[in-house]
């Protein structure tokens, strides 16, 4: 008895893990491809093999907007929450404005985006880090964007870098 409730746990268990990963591939592949420009950060550690940490020009936006908000004294910042960015010609977000949650026609270059509000500074609207092989840093050392998904909810999911022309950098197999 005891073998056939551990099994069918375990049945449960990957059940739960594959609806996830589904739902994760299916995300990625009907999420719009969008562009996020880079800000400049600290782009290596050593101590944890090679990534790129990143930061979004979109996040500074929010930043600046939310310090404005609390200086105005126009209320608290929600810890999460949506905004509004557009899209130009090329696909590259950028922060319009603040949405309030009314079910409001978009324009057509216009999109949500989830976005987190930590530390009382920090604004995440994508993954923090990129990490690639071993000794491929030099070619991600052009990176000037961050190449996502971005769903209907707002939510994104990071795909690869690009380099100032949007274009896909993939580096051969050593530099």
């Amino acid at each position: 008895m005891r073998m056939k409730l551990t099994l069918a746990l375990g049945l449960v268990i990957l059940a739960v893990l594959n609806l996830g990963i589904y739902r994760n591939e299916l995300f990625i592949e009907t999420g719009e491809e969008v562009y996020f420009e880079l800000a400049p950060v600290d782009p290596r550690s050593l101590m944890q093999g090679d990534y790129m940490r990143l930061n979004y020009k979109t996040a500074q936006e929010l930043r600046k907007e939310f310090e404005r908000i609390r200086g105005a004294g126009e209320g608290e910042v929600p810890r999460t929450g949506k905004v509004l960015v557009s899209l130009d010609e090329r696909r590259v977000v950028s922060f319009q404005r603040m949405w309030n949650g009314d079910p409001l026609p978009l324009a057509e270059n216009e999109r949500l985006l989830q976005y987190r509000y930590s530390d009382g500074w920090q604004v995440h609207v994508g993954s923090e880090s990129f990490f690639f092989e071993e000794g491929q840093g030099k070619a991600y050392e052009k990176a000037r964007y961050g190449i996502f998904r971005l769903g209907k909810d707002g939510r994104t999911i990071l795909r690869a870098l690009a380099d100032k022309n949007l274009v896909r950098i993939e580096p051969g197999m050593s530099e």
